[in-house]
């Protein structure tokens, strides 16, 4: 006799990641760029950010917000 295969499921958390600080995700149900967004009223810097990612590190997705680079005038 066999033993059915079973399945079983994990949930993904997020992380977010900017400079190599982790960032909170206020909510899961907000896409990437929204917590971006966020985040951006306490780190201006974000405002202007590309985000990058998901990545699967370690059981989580991870977005890494970086800074855009430009040429000013």
């Amino acid at each position: 006799m066999t033993t059915p295969n079973k399945i079983s499921v994990t949930e993904v958390q997020r992380k977010f990641i900017y400079e190599g600080r982790e960032l909170a995700d206020f909510n899961p149900e907000q896409g990437a760029e929204d917590i971006k967004k966020m985040h951006a009223l306490t780190v201006p810097e974000l405002a202007s950010a590309v985000v990058e990612g998901p990545e699967l590190k370690d059981g989580s997705h991870v977005y890494t917000f970086k800074k855009r680079l430009g040429t000013k005038g």
